[in-house]
């Protein structure tokens, strides 16, 4: 009967800790580019938002959609051209024990609108890693691939690939 209550007590004791959390965070962030093929310069502020699924070993999957507020698009050669970005992203990271994270994700939803060029469609890959030192908040830089294979403009290439990194700040909430 000992053992019975014992193992009952490390049982329940056990698995009060391993819960698993939705997780759900609010990003800002700035996005700064290089295009190739359509040689320029790709730059803007961004809103974004992750929902995921967190697991209890530190692991968390699930999607985040970025949407681009403002954007430039700066062509070596020809005038600028305002553009918005809508993105939407699989992902899947870890929160390492001591303030860092990290993630990667697939744009499986990928469009740019500018506002005199039309808009091109693609494909992104992201790798990211946050700093979660600070209280709240997570310091987060991102490699952002983007190739464009698609598109309804005719001043430019619509097959062009875009490298951006992007700084943002987050507010990793789980619940």
């Amino acid at each position: 009967m000992k053992k019975l209550l014992l193992v009952f007590a490390l049982t329940l004791g056990f698995t009060s800790v391993s819960q698993a959390d939705i997780l759900v965070e609010p990003y800002l962030g700035y996005e700064m580019g290089k295009t190739k093929n359509n040689d320029g310069k790709f730059d803007g502020s961004q809103l974004g938002l992750r929902l995921a699924y967190a697991a209890p070993i530190f692991f968390w999957g699930g999607l985040d959609y970025t949407m681009g507020v403002s954007g430039t698009f700066k062509p070596d050669s020809g005038a600028n051209d305002d553009g918005k970005r809508s993105t939407l992203y699989g992902v899947v990271g870890v929160d390492f024990p001591i303030l860092f994270r990290a993630w990667v994700g697939y744009g499986f939803m990928d469009e740019v609108k500018f506002d005199t060029m039309g808009k091109v469609k693609g494909k992104a890959t992201k790798v990211g890693v946050g700093f979660t030192g600070l209280p709240f908040v997570s310091l987060n830089l991102e490699y952002v691939n983007e190739k464009f294979d698609e598109g309804d403009t005719g001043t430019i290439d619509p097959e062009f690939e875009n490298n951006s990194y992007v700084l943002s700040v987050s507010l990793p909430l789980e619940f």
